[in-house]
Parts: structure tokens; sequence; C-alpha cells
């Protein structure tokens, strides 16, 4: 006779089976990426570095508003540029995910996802629309940057995603060059990175 399961017994296994296929999800996004030759996230050849996350990580301090400063090309993002992400408490764990820019046309655009925290460093973000993803916080000091990762290991290829974020529209040098070599410690190519414009003109969320 099998023992009667508890409530919160029966969501987590909701959310790690509905976590199981998101992965296979990507997964399978992926190989049709491959197969297409549409890449929605950086693709080379090689395996996927060992990172470390940020161990001590603590969602409480790093909601409010970021700057992207960096990133590796991704499909979604062409042409973008005044990328901006806040990040809201909405309560039992889940943080509001929403990010605005400005499009190649001159365009204002946004969408709004959500996050939870998996382990320490390691968000479950998922937008409408899109394939769900893990956004690894290698290291921040929450008041001036944040170093974000993602990988995924396709045979031979690796799909990534790094962002540099910024509490400001710009970094000071030292703390710029300390995000990057967060990435190079981490087996990273910075070489990948290219700068995202940030200026009075942007139509930012006041």
């Amino acid at each position: 006779m099998c023992p009667m399961k508890s409530e919160s017994q029966g969501k987590f296994e909701s959310k790690m089976k509905g976590m199981i296929v998101s992965v296979l999800l990507v997964a399978a996004v992926a190989v049709s990426e491959a197969r297409s030759g549409t890449h929605f996230r950086y693709v080379t050849e090689g395996e996927c570095p060992t990172i470390t996350n940020k161990q001590d990580f603590d969602p409480v301090p790093y909601l409010g508003k970021w700057y992207e400063i960096e990133r590796f090309n991704i499909i979604f993002q062409k042409g973008m540029d005044c990328v901006q992400a806040i990040y809201s408490d909405l309560g039992d764990g889940v943080v509001e995910v929403h990010n605005v820019a400005r499009k190649a046309d001159g365009n204002f655009t946004d969408i709004v996802g959500t996050a939870v925290v998996l382990e320490p460093g390691v968000l479950y973000v998922t937008f409408s629309g899109y394939i769900p993803a893990e956004y690894h916080v290698l290291d921040t000091d929450y008041e001036s940057f944040s170093a974000v990762y993602n990988c995924l290991q396709l045979g031979p290829e690796r799909f990534e995603y790094a962002w540099i974020l910024s509490r400001s529209q710009t970094l000071e040098q030292e703390t710029y060059d300390h995000a990057r070599q967060v990435f190079a410690n981490n087996g990273i190519d910075i070489t990948a990175f290219h700068s995202t414009y940030q200026g009075d003109d942007c139509p930012y969320l006041r």
C-alpha cells in the first residue's frame, strides 16, 4: 500500500516534473537550432565550462533595476540597445522579471516573466512563449555589477548566454574589469562580449 503524499510533497514533485520537461524542451530547441542553422544563443564548438555560482547569493538585495553593459550575441536581442531589467518581489519566493529595450527600428519593447531560486546563485526564469532557462549569477556585489551566464551542451557544441549588468548606465573601469575577470576565471571566452549602448535618449522605465 502506497503512503499518502502531503500537499507540499505533491507540489514539489509537480514543480520538479515541470522543470524536467522544460530541460527536455530546451534540448529539443537546441537540436532544432542545430538542424536549421538558426541559433537563439551564442554557439561555438567545445564543452560548457565548469562554473562556480555565487554560493551566498541573496535574491532580496538583487531586486531593482539593472542595465545591460555587455552581452553575447543572442538572436532575440538582435539590434537592441538601452536594455534594462527590473526585478520585483511577487511573494512566495517568486520574482517578476521585466525586461525593456529599444529595437533596431527605434521602437520600445518589453517582456515580463518570472523567476524562482533553484539553488544558491541559480534562478529558473520563465517568459511566455519562450523555453525556460537557468540564470546563473557567477558573482555580484548587488550595488554595482552582476555577472550572469548560462550554457547548454549539445554534442560537440555549446549554446551560451552571458550578460554583464550594472546598477547604472556605466561601470567604473575597475568594476568592469572585475566583472569580465569573473567570466575568465570560469573558463568563459570574454572576447565574445559585445557592448550595449546606454544613453540619455534610452526609453527606460523610470
